[in-house]
């Protein structure tokens, strides 16, 4: 299979299921030292090329997934996850490193966490109103020689919901949810690090997304390593990550121009084809500048050459549009299927596939 085919089919898989449902840098070589965070990145894409994370059988979940249902949060985990992964690339290379899913915290550790301080003494959320922390996901990271535990990346999910003292519901500000967040990694490093000696740690702060958004997906907010002897983080660096819905009022306020973009997208595409197209956009953007555009154009079409002129079209106006330094997906389906994907990566080459059946 073409490697293009492989990245854009990975791209399809993550993002299509994210619209639809919702560092630092230190190598263990040296372990008595404590390391110095370099900035934290997140790329736009996780390609699946040779130089990704291989996995170790036999295959382990991991205890703390799918334990959210009873608290009414929704997390994007395939944004969480691969978010991880991408931050834990910073630290652990991986040509040198395997991936596991994680293995040291187990799911009674974490939901006592999770809890309220009347239910559990190892509580750490408040007594009433939202809690602020949601969830807590650990990856590990092992030596490829020996396959031994070398590394262990954690996300610390955050709710910025709070209840003040006369019983209103407030929403933190992210400077404000960032502290929040210092405060409850420094209770629970400690806590991993008693049963992990010697380990060194990544540790990223994630804000889940509003609980009437279900398009939106939550947002890395900051990022910090623990030396291998450590039990704090030596240094926080803020993540400076944001998405937008195209079309909406909160997009039109605080990116006018690529808001102004999108339409002019938007009004091209539905009077070229002269039929009615759902179109979504997702954008993210990274200290203010937008970096990745994901588009989900819903159509009936029983024509695959309709389908074909339509995403040639749609990608010729997205040339015309967006820089080239932005990474932008498309995906046209109708109700029941996928039609066609077209993907122009920052670097590279665009790429389009439409599906035969």
């Amino acid at each position: 299979m073409h490697a293009a085919w492989k990245q854009a089919a990975a791209l399809g898989a993550v993002l299509l299921l994210t619209l639809t449902g919702t560092a630092c840098s230190f190598l263990p070589g040296k372990t008595n030292e404590t390391p110095q965070p370099a900035q934290p990145s997140i790329s736009p894409i996780v390609a699946a090329s040779e130089d990704y994370y291989a996995s170790v059988a036999p295959f382990s979940p991991n205890q703390t997934r799918g334990m959210l249902a009873n608290y009414g949060y929704r997390i994007d985990f395939s944004h969480l996850e691969l978010g991880l992964t991408e931050i834990a690339r910073e630290t652990f290379a991986p040509d040198k490193y395997l991936f596991q899913e994680g293995q040291q915290l187990k799911r009674e550790q974490v939901n006592a966490w999770i809890s309220r301080k009347k239910q559990n003494p190892e509580a750490l959320n408040p007594e009433k109103g939202p809690r602020t922390l949601v969830h807590i996901l650990e990856h590990d990271y092992l030596e490829k020689d020996t396959r031994k535990l070398a590394g262990i990346v954690l996300g610390i999910s955050l709710s910025p919901l709070y209840q003040d003292t006369s019983g209103a519901e407030k929403s933190y500000s992210s400077e404000e949810l960032r502290t929040k967040g210092q405060q409850l990694a420094a209770q629970i490093l400690p806590k991993v690090r008693a049963d992990n000696p010697n380990i060194p740690m990544v540790v990223a702060l994630f804000q889940v997304p509003e609980k009437n958004s279900s398009l939106v997906p939550g947002h890395f907010i900051m990022s910090g390593t623990v030396g291998a002897t450590d039990s704090s983080v030596s240094k926080w660096v803020p993540i400076n990550e944001e998405y937008f819905l195209f079309p909406s009022d909160a997009a039109e306020k605080a990116q006018p121009q690529v808001s102004l973009q999108y339409d002019k997208l938007r009004k091209s595409i539905q009077s070229y084809i002269g039929e009615y197209i759902g179109l979504t956009g997702l954008g993210r953007f990274s200290g203010g500048e937008l970096n990745e555009l994901t588009i989900t154009a819903t159509a009936e079409y029983d024509s695959r050459t309709v389908v074909l002129q339509f995403t040639q079209y749609a990608g010729g106006l997205i040339d015309q549009l967006f820089d080239k330094n932005v990474h932008v997906n498309l995906y046209v389906q109708s109700m029941n299927q996928p039609l066609a994907i077209y993907v122009r990566p920052a670097e590279g080459k665009p790429y389009m596939h439409i599906y035969r059946k």
